[in-house]
């Protein structure tokens, strides 16, 4: 009898834990419902330096060989998505690490939120660092286990602005894309950059403000194939002039470094593969 009454209730509690496991038809219906993202294009940017041994990005944080793959998808409500993954060599005799990361768009293209999945450098506990490009501000979050004021950043900044380190292409195609399309008007635009210098001073966020010139359409080939890009011109605080083509819809196709002595080595950051999966 206990035999049989255990075996009872171990019966009924599979069965029990069968039903659980069995959505409803309402459950399944709003599955079913649930919009997909849809598959837009897939990409890669690649950064090159001819001088400085290849070395990109501040003090203390260049990196060396770095490449950025990504897909691009259609989200729910028509805004857009990015989800990708970034390669590259911390040192010039360090092994290739893989950093994932995020990009939210509009349905312009404008860079709505970025999150990369990576730890602070002086930060424990950090990761993935997430910013709000909002109208005003640009809100950033070290992602720490136990929120902390001092681990949050509000950066006073104007439309348009985009990352310039750490570095995010789509955020600097969102300045192009943001910007006036005429040669008689000059937009006054920012790159932000985020630094990490040491751990009193473990974030250091700095504006660069800059007049940014339409230069008109230019015919350009990247990632193999011909383009009618938008090009631009700026130049910030710290930095030589920057040279800027985006598509029409407003990704970036490449950016070129323009320093004073044309002998120079070329350094510079480009689409090297392109893939489409609708008309785009």
């Amino acid at each position: 009898m206990l035999g049989l009454a255990s075996r009872a209730v171990s019966d009924s509690g599979s069965l029990a834990n069968r039903e659980h496991r069995r959505p409803s038809k309402k459950q399944a219906a709003a599955t079913q419902a649930e919009p997909q993202a849809t598959r837009i294009a897939e990409g890669e940017y690649e950064l090159y330096e001819e001088g400085s041994g290849g070395a990109v990005g501040p003090f203390g944080e260049e990196v060396y060989e770095f490449r950025e793959t990504w897909t691009l998808s259609r989200a729910t409500g028509g805004n857009f998505e990015v989800k990708g993954e970034r390669r590259f060599r911390p040192g010039k005799d360090k092994d290739v690490v893989t950093r994932p990361f995020a990009v939210e768009l509009s349905r312009d293209l404008t860079v709505l939120r970025l999150t990369e999945f990576s730890k602070l450098k002086w930060i424990q506990d950090s990761g993935p660092l997430t910013c709000e490009f909002l109208s005003a501000e640009m809100r950033c979050s070290a992602g720490v286990k136990k929120p902390n004021v001092s681990n949050d950043w509000h950066i006073e900044v104007q439309h348009p602005y985009g990352l310039l380190w750490p570095i995010s292409p789509f955020s600097l195609g969102s300045v192009a894309h943001e910007s006036e399309r005429d040669p008689q008007i000059t937009t006054r635009a920012s790159l932000v950059t985020i630094e990490q210098p040491s751990a009193e001073n473990p974030v250091s966020p700095m504006v660069l403000s800059g007049e940014l010139h339409y230069l008109g359409v230019e015919s350009l080939q990247a990632a193999g194939r011909p383009w009618e890009a938008y090009k631009f011109s700026i130049k910030v605080p710290l930095h030589p002039k920057f040279v800027i083509w985006a598509s029409k819809k407003g990704m970036l196709l490449a950016l070129a470094v323009e320093h004073e002595h044309g002998n120079w080595p070329k350094e510079g950051l480009r689409l090297v593969r392109y893939e489409t999966f609708v008309d785009f």
